[in-house]
Protein backbone atom coordinates (compact mmCIF):
# COMPACT_ATOMS: atom_id res chain seq x y z
CA UNK A 1 0.00 0.00 0.00
CA UNK A 2 1.28 3.59 -0.38
CA UNK A 3 2.65 5.62 2.31
CA UNK A 4 -0.34 7.65 3.66
CA UNK A 5 0.13 10.51 6.48
CA UNK A 6 -2.35 10.01 9.68
CA UNK A 7 -5.56 11.24 9.11
CA UNK A 8 -5.22 11.69 5.19
CA UNK A 9 -5.85 7.89 3.93
CA UNK A 10 -8.97 8.70 1.94
CA UNK A 11 -8.01 12.02 0.81
CA UNK A 12 -6.19 13.77 -1.80
CA UNK A 13 -2.93 14.93 -1.49
CA UNK A 14 -2.46 18.61 -1.81
CA UNK A 15 -0.05 21.05 -2.90
CA UNK A 16 1.44 23.31 -0.24
CA UNK A 17 2.14 27.21 -1.35
CA UNK A 18 2.21 30.60 -0.30
CA UNK A 19 -0.60 32.60 0.07
CA UNK A 20 0.13 36.16 -1.26
CA UNK A 21 -2.87 37.63 0.67
CA UNK A 22 -1.87 36.12 3.85
CA UNK A 23 1.50 35.53 3.73
CA UNK A 24 1.36 32.19 4.84
CA UNK A 25 2.24 28.35 3.85
CA UNK A 26 -1.63 26.79 3.36
CA UNK A 27 -3.37 24.07 1.95
CA UNK A 28 -5.59 24.86 -0.70
CA UNK A 29 -8.65 23.96 -2.00
CA UNK A 30 -8.47 26.10 -5.40
CA UNK A 31 -4.92 24.80 -5.86
CA UNK A 32 -3.78 25.87 -9.76
CA UNK A 33 -2.27 22.87 -11.45
CA UNK A 34 0.70 21.02 -10.53
CA UNK A 35 2.37 19.70 -13.57
CA UNK A 36 5.11 16.82 -13.08
CA UNK A 37 6.97 15.86 -15.97
CA UNK A 38 8.72 12.31 -15.62
CA UNK A 39 11.94 11.62 -17.40
CA UNK A 40 14.33 8.55 -17.16
CA UNK A 41 16.18 6.26 -19.44
CA UNK A 42 14.48 3.01 -20.63
CA UNK A 43 14.16 0.25 -17.85
CA UNK A 44 14.72 3.38 -14.80
CA UNK A 45 11.19 2.27 -13.35
CA UNK A 46 9.56 5.47 -14.85
CA UNK A 47 6.20 4.78 -16.02
CA UNK A 48 5.61 2.07 -12.88
CA UNK A 49 6.77 5.89 -10.61
CA UNK A 50 4.21 7.41 -12.75
CA UNK A 51 1.54 4.47 -12.04
CA UNK A 52 2.59 4.19 -8.48
CA UNK A 53 2.31 7.72 -7.68
CA UNK A 54 -0.97 8.60 -9.59
CA UNK A 55 -2.03 5.90 -6.83
CA UNK A 56 -0.59 7.23 -4.02
CA UNK A 57 -1.24 11.40 -4.55
CA UNK A 58 -5.06 9.43 -4.92
CA UNK A 59 -7.04 12.32 -6.83
CA UNK A 60 -4.62 12.71 -9.94
CA UNK A 61 -4.01 12.68 -13.45
CA UNK A 62 -1.62 11.54 -16.08
CA UNK A 63 -0.82 11.97 -19.62
CA UNK A 64 1.52 9.50 -21.95
CA UNK A 65 3.98 11.30 -24.24
CA UNK A 66 4.96 8.07 -25.42
CA UNK A 67 3.81 7.93 -28.95
CA UNK A 68 5.81 4.39 -29.32
CA UNK A 69 4.31 2.40 -25.86
CA UNK A 70 1.23 2.03 -24.60
CA UNK A 71 0.73 3.17 -21.05
CA UNK A 72 0.78 0.28 -17.77
CA UNK A 73 -1.18 3.13 -16.31
CA UNK A 74 -4.76 5.02 -16.90
CA UNK A 75 -3.89 7.91 -19.15
CA UNK A 76 -6.58 10.09 -19.15
CA UNK A 77 -4.89 11.65 -22.38
CA UNK A 78 -2.65 9.44 -24.78
CA UNK A 79 -0.43 10.57 -27.43
CA UNK A 80 -0.98 7.56 -29.09
CA UNK A 81 -4.36 8.24 -29.76
CA UNK A 82 -2.82 10.46 -32.54
CA UNK A 83 0.07 9.48 -32.93
CA UNK A 84 1.89 5.82 -32.87
CA UNK A 85 5.08 5.24 -33.68
CA UNK A 86 4.53 1.48 -35.49
CA UNK A 87 1.92 3.35 -38.03
CA UNK A 88 4.77 6.32 -38.72
CA UNK A 89 6.90 3.82 -39.80
CA UNK A 90 4.75 2.21 -42.33
CA UNK A 91 3.56 5.76 -43.32
CA UNK A 92 7.14 7.11 -43.96
CA UNK A 93 8.73 4.29 -45.32
CA UNK A 94 11.43 4.80 -41.63
CA UNK A 95 13.28 2.82 -39.17
CA UNK A 96 12.72 2.82 -36.00
CA UNK A 97 14.74 6.16 -34.95
CA UNK A 98 13.79 7.88 -37.93
CA UNK A 99 9.84 7.04 -36.97
CA UNK A 100 10.32 8.50 -33.08
CA UNK A 101 12.04 11.68 -34.55
CA UNK A 102 9.67 11.85 -36.97
CA UNK A 103 6.66 10.84 -34.24
CA UNK A 104 8.24 13.28 -31.79
CA UNK A 105 7.66 16.07 -34.18
CA UNK A 106 4.18 15.23 -35.29
CA UNK A 107 3.54 15.04 -31.72
CA UNK A 108 3.67 18.81 -31.07
CA UNK A 109 0.69 19.51 -33.02
CA UNK A 110 -1.25 17.77 -30.65
CA UNK A 111 0.10 18.98 -27.42
CA UNK A 112 -2.74 21.99 -26.62
CA UNK A 113 -5.11 19.07 -26.56
CA UNK A 114 -2.66 16.57 -24.34
CA UNK A 115 -2.59 19.62 -21.26
CA UNK A 116 -4.89 18.64 -18.46
CA UNK A 117 -5.51 20.92 -15.54
CA UNK A 118 -5.73 18.98 -12.19
CA UNK A 119 -4.01 19.60 -8.76
CA UNK A 120 -1.53 16.91 -10.04
CA UNK A 121 -0.55 15.75 -13.63
CA UNK A 122 1.71 13.57 -14.71
CA UNK A 123 3.06 13.83 -18.23
CA UNK A 124 5.02 10.35 -18.68
CA UNK A 125 7.47 10.82 -21.41
CA UNK A 126 9.55 8.67 -23.84
CA UNK A 127 11.74 6.46 -22.54
CA UNK A 128 14.49 7.53 -25.04
CA UNK A 129 15.58 10.57 -22.91
CA UNK A 130 17.30 11.94 -25.96
CA UNK A 131 14.14 12.42 -27.89
CA UNK A 132 12.23 14.80 -25.15
CA UNK A 133 15.59 16.74 -24.58
CA UNK A 134 17.84 17.09 -27.62
CA UNK A 135 15.12 17.61 -30.61
CA UNK A 136 13.60 21.13 -30.43
CA UNK A 137 9.96 19.18 -30.55
CA UNK A 138 10.74 17.55 -27.63
CA UNK A 139 11.96 20.84 -25.55
CA UNK A 140 8.30 22.80 -27.46
CA UNK A 141 6.48 20.21 -25.85
CA UNK A 142 8.06 20.85 -22.12
CA UNK A 143 7.78 24.61 -23.02
CA UNK A 144 3.90 24.39 -23.61
CA UNK A 145 3.56 22.39 -20.67
CA UNK A 146 5.81 24.49 -18.31
CA UNK A 147 3.82 27.90 -19.86
CA UNK A 148 0.50 26.21 -19.00
CA UNK A 149 1.26 26.24 -15.06
CA UNK A 150 3.61 25.50 -11.86
CA UNK A 151 5.93 22.78 -13.56
CA UNK A 152 8.64 20.47 -12.15
CA UNK A 153 10.61 17.20 -13.67
CA UNK A 154 10.99 13.97 -11.80
CA UNK A 155 14.37 12.28 -13.52
CA UNK A 156 13.97 8.85 -12.47
CA UNK A 157 17.27 7.04 -12.46
CA UNK A 158 17.96 3.05 -11.25
CA UNK A 159 20.21 2.85 -7.89
CA UNK A 160 22.40 0.84 -8.92
CA UNK A 161 23.34 2.55 -12.00
CA UNK A 162 24.42 5.05 -9.72
CA UNK A 163 26.10 2.98 -7.24
CA UNK A 164 30.15 4.76 -7.65
CA UNK A 165 30.57 8.01 -7.06
CA UNK A 166 31.66 8.49 -10.75
CA UNK A 167 28.36 7.32 -11.87
CA UNK A 168 26.73 9.48 -9.35
CA UNK A 169 28.30 12.41 -10.36
CA UNK A 170 27.32 11.81 -14.02
CA UNK A 171 23.48 11.22 -12.80
CA UNK A 172 23.56 14.59 -11.08
CA UNK A 173 25.39 16.03 -14.42
CA UNK A 174 22.37 14.70 -16.28
CA UNK A 175 20.13 16.41 -13.81
CA UNK A 176 21.45 19.74 -14.79
CA UNK A 177 21.34 18.82 -18.80
CA UNK A 178 17.38 18.62 -18.09
CA UNK A 179 17.33 21.56 -16.03
CA UNK A 180 18.95 23.24 -18.73
CA UNK A 181 17.37 22.17 -21.88
CA UNK A 182 14.11 22.06 -20.88
CA UNK A 183 14.17 25.31 -17.94
CA UNK A 184 11.80 22.76 -15.48
CA UNK A 185 13.50 22.67 -11.89
CA UNK A 186 14.88 19.04 -11.54
CA UNK A 187 14.69 16.40 -8.73
CA UNK A 188 16.47 13.55 -9.12
CA UNK A 189 15.03 10.01 -7.48
CA UNK A 190 16.89 6.79 -7.34
CA UNK A 191 14.24 4.21 -8.10
CA UNK A 192 14.99 0.06 -7.05
CA UNK A 193 16.63 0.90 -3.54
CA UNK A 194 14.52 -1.64 -2.34
CA UNK A 195 16.90 -4.25 -4.49
CA UNK A 196 20.00 -2.11 -4.19
CA UNK A 197 22.36 -0.71 -1.31
CA UNK A 198 22.53 2.73 -1.88
CA UNK A 199 24.10 5.24 0.90
CA UNK A 200 25.66 7.96 -1.60
CA UNK A 201 24.83 11.78 -1.15
CA UNK A 202 26.69 14.85 -2.38
CA UNK A 203 28.65 14.98 0.88
CA UNK A 204 30.14 11.68 0.92
CA UNK A 205 30.86 11.66 -2.65
CA UNK A 206 32.57 15.01 -1.88
CA UNK A 207 34.32 13.10 0.73
CA UNK A 208 35.18 9.81 -1.54
CA UNK A 209 36.56 12.26 -3.91
CA UNK A 210 39.03 13.94 -1.99
CA UNK A 211 41.42 10.96 -2.46
CA UNK A 212 42.93 13.20 -4.64
CA UNK A 213 43.70 13.18 -8.85
CA UNK A 214 43.22 15.47 -11.44
CA UNK A 215 39.68 13.38 -12.35
CA UNK A 216 38.62 13.62 -8.89
CA UNK A 217 39.09 17.48 -8.19
CA UNK A 218 36.93 18.14 -11.33
CA UNK A 219 34.27 15.68 -10.22
CA UNK A 220 34.45 17.50 -6.90
CA UNK A 221 33.53 20.61 -8.43
CA UNK A 222 31.20 19.29 -10.64
CA UNK A 223 29.76 18.11 -7.56
CA UNK A 224 29.63 21.46 -6.41
CA UNK A 225 28.19 23.06 -9.90
CA UNK A 226 25.21 20.24 -10.46
CA UNK A 227 23.55 19.79 -7.29
CA UNK A 228 22.45 23.36 -7.29
CA UNK A 229 20.29 21.91 -9.64
CA UNK A 230 17.35 19.46 -7.40
CA UNK A 231 17.21 20.46 -3.58
CA UNK A 232 20.52 20.38 -1.83
CA UNK A 233 22.12 17.83 -0.01
CA UNK A 234 19.04 15.43 -0.55
CA UNK A 235 18.99 12.37 -1.41
CA UNK A 236 15.42 10.90 -2.22
CA UNK A 237 15.42 7.38 -2.61
CA UNK A 238 12.68 5.14 -3.92
CA UNK A 239 10.70 1.93 -4.96
CA UNK A 240 8.18 2.37 -7.40
CA UNK A 241 7.33 -0.95 -7.09
CA UNK A 242 6.65 -0.79 -3.60
CA UNK A 243 5.46 2.19 -3.36
CA UNK A 244 8.33 3.08 -0.97
CA UNK A 245 9.91 6.88 -0.39
CA UNK A 246 6.90 8.69 -2.01
CA UNK A 247 6.68 11.11 1.15
CA UNK A 248 10.20 12.03 0.27
CA UNK A 249 9.04 12.53 -3.21
CA UNK A 250 5.99 14.52 -2.26
CA UNK A 251 8.27 17.13 0.53
CA UNK A 252 10.82 17.80 -2.46
CA UNK A 253 8.02 18.73 -4.88
CA UNK A 254 6.63 21.43 -1.85
CA UNK A 255 10.46 22.41 -1.15
CA UNK A 256 11.27 23.28 -4.38
CA UNK A 257 7.91 26.14 -4.93
CA UNK A 258 7.40 27.03 -1.46
CA UNK A 259 9.40 29.74 -0.15
CA UNK A 260 9.50 28.98 3.77
CA UNK A 261 12.84 26.42 2.60
CA UNK A 262 13.21 22.77 4.02
CA UNK A 263 9.66 21.36 4.58
CA UNK A 264 11.67 17.98 4.99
Amino acid sequence: MPERAPGFESQPRRFFFESKTENKISLSSQLKTMNIVVIGPAGSGKSTFVKSFLEYLNDAKAVNLDPASDPIYKADKDIRDFIRTEKIMKDFNLGINGALIKSMELSLNYIDELILKDDYVLYDTPGQMELFLYLSSGTDIAEKIANSDKTIAIFIVDAKVASTPENYVSILAQNAVISLRTEIPTITVFNKCDTTKFELTPLKVKEMLKEGGVLSELMEKLVDFVEETTVRYRTIKISALKKEGFDDVFSAINEVFCSCGDLS
